[in-house]
This record gives structure tokens, C-alpha cells and sequence, in this order.
């Protein structure tokens, strides 16, 4: 059914795959805003624990036709699911990379969590994945720095930072970044400040230190 508010309204979505504020328009409204507005038609995006396509599905709005969008997602059912909400979409300027992002590539133990979205890494996980670092990917397969980068990877932040340290570092992508666990809150933020960039809560309410949910940019940055 089409998604029936918010900046992806009108847009074909399978009840059942998300909560039901994906279909409704209500769910990470705030941040599918700031996605469908991140950077000019033409750019390249990645979104980096993709799940099942909503934040994919609005980089593809303001990728445009000329742009490009790789949405990286590890778990199988999620894969599924991404691909038939761009079947349904006819969306044609994404690419899927099926692997887990870290700080460098081989493979990752995972496991499920209560949700979907909370396939996670961890050391006894009972799946194995296929996994990269975005730096590495990023000059195998010769593409261009993003303009915008999503991360959600339920407490492996640290570890894709790390992993795209060159392509932060020479580029200026605006970030949005979800983070899960003390660690990985004062590791991200020394790493990104470290680069170059001011953090701040994505809804300007709270401090850095209070909030697990940041948008990250370089002043001045393209």
C-alpha cells in the first residue's frame, strides 16, 4: 500500500516489513526528511544498515535519476524485503551491497534480535556474513565519495568509522548516525570530530553527550 504521509508519501511499502508508522508516515519522519534533503540530485549516497529500504527509498528520491544510492544490509530476510520495496518502486538507482560494514572486509558473526532491525554483530552469533569497510569497497569498485551517509548497525558503529576513515576524511558527506552504547558514543564522536566534522543532535534539543542520535557535518563542506 503507498505509505500515506511524510516526505516518502505516496510511496509503495509492505505492511508488515517496518512498524506500522512506516506505512503511516510517522516512523524516523525527522530523519527521511533530512534524507530526502541531504544533498543535490546527481549524488552518490550510502546507507549503511539499510534493513528494509526506508531510508534507501529516500536517498533514491534525492539521489534523481542520475544519481546513485548503495544501501549495504547483511541479513537475508531484510535483503528480501529491500529488494521488493524497489521492485514495487521501480526504483532504479540503487544498488545493493549484501554484506555487514566494518572496519575491514572478511566475514562477521550475527545474530537476530527481537526485531528486524536489530541483527547485530556479535562474537557467538549463530549467522555468518560476508562483511567490507567502505574505504576498501569504495576503491575496488572505483565509486565516487558520497554526499550523504545514513549508519545504523545496532552498536558496530565505531567499527564502520573506522573503516571509512580515508573517504571521511578526503570528502565532506553530511552524516546521520544512530548510535548504540557508551563505547561507541565516545569512540564515534572523538572520530569525527578527529576528521573534521561538528556533531550535533539530530533534533537540536539535547547535547551531544545526551543524545544517540547525531547529524554530523563539516563546516564549509561541500
Amino acid at each position: 500500500m503507498p505509505i500515506l504521509a511524510g516526505p516518502l508519501k505516496g510511496t509503495r511499502w509492505v505492511v508488515g516489513t517496518a512498524p506500522h508508522g512506516a506505512w503511516l508516515g510517522r516512523l524516523e519522519r525527522q530523519g527521511l526528511t533530512w534524507a530526502v534533503n541531504a544533498a543535490p540530485p546527481g549524488s552518490t549516497f550510502w546507507d549503511v544498515g539499510a534493513n528494509v529500504g526506508l531510508y534507501t527509498l529516500a536517498f533514491s528520491r534525492a539521489a534523481g535519476s542520475v544519481g546513485k544510492v548503495y544501501a549495504f544490509e547483511p541479513a537475508p530476510e531484510n535483503v528480501a524485503a529491500l529488494r521488493r520495496h524497489l521492485a514495487l518502486n521501480n526504483v532504479a538507482n540503487v544498488e545493493i551491497v549484501e554484506a555487514a560494514v566494518g572496519e575491514v572486509a572478511g566475514t562477521l558473526r550475527m545474530a537476530p534480535g527481537e526485531f528486524n532491525s536489530e541483527f547485530h554483530v556479535e562474537a557467538n552469533g549463530t549467522v555468518e556474513v560476508s562483511a567490507v569497510s567502505l574505504d576498501e569497497w569504495r576503491a575496488a569498485m572505483r565509486s565516487s565519495l558520497p554526499a550523504a551517509v545514513k549508519i545504523d548497525v545496532e552498536g558496530y558503529e565505531t567499527e564502520v568509522l573506522r573503516g571509512a576513515e580515508r573517504s571521511f576524511r578526503e570528502g565532506s558527506p553530511v552524516v546521520f548516525i544512530a548510535i548504540h552504547g557508551e563505547r561507541q558514543h565516545a569512540d564515534c564522536h572523538r572520530l569525527l570530530r578527529t576528521w573534521g566534522y561538528e556533531v550535533r543532535d539530530t533534533q537540536g534539543q539535547r547535547t551531544v553527550d545526551e543524545s544517540w542520535e547525531w547529524l554530523a557535518w563539516k563546516p564549509g563542506g561541500a
